[in-house]
């Protein structure tokens, strides 16, 4: 392991990836396979999929061919899904690593079948179907498509799934629109003898509000690591914020009325103030739109961020905070224990959704793991 020399880091608490986990069983009895796509939404996919592995999750959910490899060489047991396509010339990666690839176009049975031939294997292949998300996925009038690929030898047709493009809107219309389509081409299929044995279209979103979407199997993303997929959506639920981000003071002095802070005095002192400086910025996550904008907190208390956030170093306002010392600790995003500074509020102030705050923290931000 790498030393770290700064004092900067992720804290995630994997006893409340747990609890998540236990309130998703609450909603459902599918399957869950969890998805732990973009290194676990910043999380770390490792340690997260280990510690789910340990309650029981055998399925998870990755996007690209590189992170299922990463996670087949920790865990050479597990399901592993490929929920993104992956180009023909990679199929006999994924015929020799036992990985489960979608398939959105006939080629990519084609390839997949030659190779698992070649190699005297059996693949298990899900086909995604495009209801209405407008983004990959054969068409729901596939039928004939998906019946060739019945045919094709190397090949069992473990899975048939969609994703929902509204499922955290107010207004579920469109998503029972999809659910019909998703719905008739699976009876369709039923008709012609092709039995698929998991069907799974609920996300976060659908999870909670959509039990008729619920089918074999579910994927849950957002909510597993406690944050919400829409305003208000899963508030009463009881999920946990699963990470938070910690610095410690690195420097510490005071400016006089008049003197400014960081890059083009976006802050100028109105009084004598006592500036901490963070030795982290906007290439760790701490988005520069923050700059005289977020708050932190030390000791227990708020203060706010001053002039612009820097590259690698930010700048907070303690002069109301009584003996504030080099070395102490600053939550940048909260915990259960900060709700007014989580991912969440991080993502209202800037206009985004809390799936990107996650997975902006940057990989030179070292995760921590408590409550194994």
């Amino acid at each position: 392991m790498t030393q770290n020399y700064r004092p900067v880091w992720a804290e995630v608490d994997l006893s409340a990836l747990k609890h998540n986990l236990k309130i998703i069983k609450n909603y459902t009895a599918s399957e869950i396979m969890p998805i732990v796509k973009a290194n676990a939404y910043g999380h770390g996919a490792v340690e997260v999929v280990r510690a789910l592995k340990n309650e029981g999750i055998k399925r998870f959910g990755v996007a690209f061919l590189e992170e299922a490899l990463e996670l087949r060489r920790h865990f050479p047991d597990l399901n592993l899904m490929i929920i993104g396509p992956t180009l023909p010339q990679y199929s006999d990666i994924l015929v020799k690593e036992d990985l489960i690839p979608e398939i959105c176009q006939y080629k990519q049975a084609e390839a997949l079948s030659a190779a698992a031939v070649k190699l005297k294997k059996t693949i298990r292949i899900h086909i995604k179907i495009d209801t209405g998300m407008g983004r990959i996925g054969l068409c729901e009038e596939a039928l004939e498509e998906i019946k060739k690929m019945f045919g094709l030898p190397g090949l069992f047709l473990e899975g048939i799934y969609t994703h929902l493009a509204t499922a955290d809107s107010p207004d579920l219309a469109y998503a029972y629109q999809q659910l019909a389509k998703f719905d008739n081409l699976y009876r369709q299929l039923k008709k012609e003898g092709i039995i698929i044995p998991l069907r799974h279209v609920a996300n976060s979103s659908a999870i909670l509000r959509l039990p008729e979407s619920h089918y074999e199997l579910c994927r849950p993303g957002i909510i597993l690591y406690g944050q919400l997929p829409a305003s208000g959506l899963g508030e009463k639920a009881g999920f946990k914020p699963v990470m938070s981000l910690k610095a410690k003071i690195v420097h510490l002095k005071t400016i006089e009325t008049g003197e400014s802070v960081s890059y083009g005095r976006s802050f100028v002192a109105t009084r004598p103030t006592r500036v901490a400086t963070l030795p982290l910025g906007y290439a760790d996550g701490l988005r520069r739109d923050l700059s005289n904008r977020w708050q932190v907190i030390v000791n227990g208390k708020k203060a706010p961020i001053i002039g612009k956030v820097c590259m690698d170093q930010t700048m907070i306002d303690v002069t109301e905070i009584e003996d504030v010392k080099l070395g102490d600790e600053v939550v940048l995003i909260g915990d259960g224990q900060y709700p007014e500074i989580s991912a969440g509020q991080m993502a209202k102030m800037l206009d985004t959704i809390s799936y990107e705050i996650l997975c902006g923290i940057g990989q030179r931000v070292p995760r921590i793991y408590t409550n194994p």
